[in-house]
């Protein structure tokens, strides 16, 4: 189970996140994550809500945006989506081909809850 180790990497950054930005809580956690990194997204989703259990994130929504595979053919320009890409373009059988897209794993966005700095009394 790699959603486990992908959980636990994002914790880590958006703990060191967290700190350096004096954040209290992180309310809503977006990811796009491409089709090419087999994650199950109700497994990432669980492994999630264990993590973050006793953690700024906890209860945090996690939301997962799914992005497409995107080939493109270097012989003949052909681009397509495929979710069963097999290394061949459909259109002349060139195997010269490259992936444009949906090996993504980024965090691309946060939601969170800053603390607020007490005032000082001169």
């Amino acid at each position: 189970m790699h959603e486990m180790s992908i959980v636990e990497a994002l914790m880590e950054q958006i703990t060191k996140m967290a700190q350096e930005q004096n954040w209290e809580a992180v309310t809503r956690v977006r990811l796009r994550v491409g089709v090419m990194r087999q994650i199950v997204p109700d497994i990432l989703e669980f492994c999630f809500n264990v993590a973050s259990k006793g953690t700024i994130m906890e209860g945090a929504i996690l939301e997962m945006e799914e992005v497409p595979l995107r080939v493109k053919c270097e012989g003949c320009g052909h681009i397509w989506n495929d979710k069963e890409f097999l290394g061949l373009c459909p259109e002349c059988g060139s195997i010269d081909v490259n992936v444009l897209g949906g090996m993504e794993l980024e965090l691309t966005n946060l939601e969170v809850e800053v603390k607020h700095a007490k005032a000082r009394e001169h």
